[in-house]
């Protein structure tokens, strides 16, 4: 039962402290918190605003990526659009020669 007692209040002692320590209890460690704790605010608003700015570089790449990808499409539907034009001029010619012959042989 002594040992059981025993045992109780250590442990007791123990999680206690650790209870205590887990605030700024001492004058020191609360002066040292409110002094450094506008460091750690400023360190905060800091670290946001490097995350916002690479947020916003991100989405201006994804938008650059975006309109390069429109523009290579335009670009390939220009091209196939004249080369359409360029087969439909090649017809007319080769129609155009063959009328041609046709006049020149009669």
């Amino acid at each position: 039962m002594k040992k059981l007692l025993a045992s109780l209040l250590v442990l007791s002692v123990i999680g206690g402290t650790s209870l205590v320590s887990a605030e700024p209890t001492t004058y020191t460690e609360k002066f040292i918190q409110k002094h450094t704790q506008k460091i750690v605010d400023k360190e905060k608003e800091l670290q946001q605003q490097q995350k916002a700015r690479e947020e916003a570089q991100a989405k201006r790449q994804r938008e650059l990526e975006k309109k390069q990808k429109e523009r290579q499409k335009a670009l390939e539907k220009q091209k196939k659009e004249r080369e359409k034009a360029r087969a439909e001029q090649q017809k007319k010619i080769e129609k155009k020669k063959q009328l041609l012959h046709q006049l020149i042989n009669e």
